[in-house]
């Protein structure tokens, strides 16, 4: 009946506006009511899957997380990396379910956008799921959750798929897939990093970085997240996903040249970005009612994601770069 009512509104509303379509997309809030059988596959018990952040206890929303991913993968190692100021009845919810939780002292220096704060709990989570011998890891937080069945199978699919080009000191092994949301098409080396799935060598890589040792009342630095600052200013300050991203390359021995093309080669060389609908990927946050608000079909922005089609369209080389277009890109400010 609720439905019903408001898929009615939403007719009433589409019909109202002069310019835009509607449409309603309903997800499960809890485990309980999605009735599916497990996703079978020789690949799960090779498979961990860590979550790091806060615990949401709104509506549970952790917990049935990792309930239906106990639900669907049964023998997938699952494991929780959190603060050590946890109450105990409240980490025994997870415990009993079978989740492994990790708790973490955080560390004195948080970083600009916490980006010590996770480079700590992700790497302890992951440094656990490495003990189980497992050779596949999921890196995700604890405000998201997949919906799509058999989303795992799908992520090493896409790495069997698409092997590494030209990797003759297997370094990385694998590539690093991860989403659309939060992977900007300019900013560079601004690769997602809440959603992370590959080797778990790899994923250890990506994350085995040394803490950022600048603090976060540095006035440089708070103009710079302020938006204060052209693309390219922006991308050689080295912060949050960036500062990431270009350590990792550095593992890898890759040498940056802080370009549109550069980003968008290593895009294509060393990661694969899937859409984020293709595995239903649901954050649960303030504005998740417009979780595509990003998504443009009628003009180009700044704040443009990154999709699966122009990652292919990169790994193919069918991309045609403009230097004339670089520079004026690199000269826009990011506010």
């Amino acid at each position: 009946m609720f439905i019903r009512l408001l898929y009615k509104c939403i007719k009433v509303i589409e019909k109202l506006s002069k310019k835009y379509f509607f449409s309603i997309l309903k997800r499960e809030k809890y485990s309980d009511h999605i009735n599916a059988f497990p996703d079978v596959s020789s690949f799960n018990d090779k498979v961990s899957i860590v979550m790091t952040g806060l615990i949401v206890e709104k509506q549970d929303f952790t917990l049935e997380t990792l309930k239906l991913y106990k639900k669907r993968y049964p023998s997938v190692q699952l494991i929780l990396s959190i603060w050590d100021n946890y109450e105990k009845s409240l980490i025994s919810k997870f415990t009993k379910i079978g989740v492994e939780v990790v708790l973490n002292s955080e560390p004195d220096n948080i970083g600009f956008g916490y980006v010590n704060s996770q480079i700590k709990s992700n790497k302890m989570g992951i440094l656990k799921a490495k003990e189980s011998g497992c050779e596949y890891c999921l890196k995700t937080r604890t405000d998201q959750r997949i919906y799509k069945h058999d989303f795992i199978l799908y992520l090493i699919s896409l790495i069997k798929l698409f092997p590494i080009k030209n990797n003759s000191n297997n370094n990385p092994r694998k590539r690093l897939i991860t989403t659309s949301t939060n992977t900007f098409k300019y900013r560079l080396y601004g690769v997602n990093d809440m959603f992370m799935f590959g080797n778990i060598n790899d994923i250890l890589n990506y994350w085995n970085v040394e803490y950022d040792q600048r603090h976060i009342d540095d006035k440089s630095i708070a103009d710079i997240m302020n938006n204060n600052v052209t693309t390219l200013e922006y991308a050689k300050a080295n912060i949050c996903e960036v500062y990431l991203c270009t350590n990792y390359l550095k593992n890898i021995n890759y040498e940056i040249n802080y370009s549109f093309k550069d980003y968008w080669k290593i895009l294509a060389n060393y990661f694969c970005i899937i859409d984020s609908y293709s595995i239903d990927f649901f954050w649960y946050k303030y504005n998740r009612w417009d979780e595509r608000k990003r998504y443009q079909n009628v003009k180009r922005r700044l704040n443009e994601e990154f999709m699966f089609s122009d990652w292919i369209n990169s790994y193919n080389e069918l991309i045609q770069y403009n230097e004339s277009e670089e520079q004026k890109l690199f000269k826009i400010n990011m506010k």
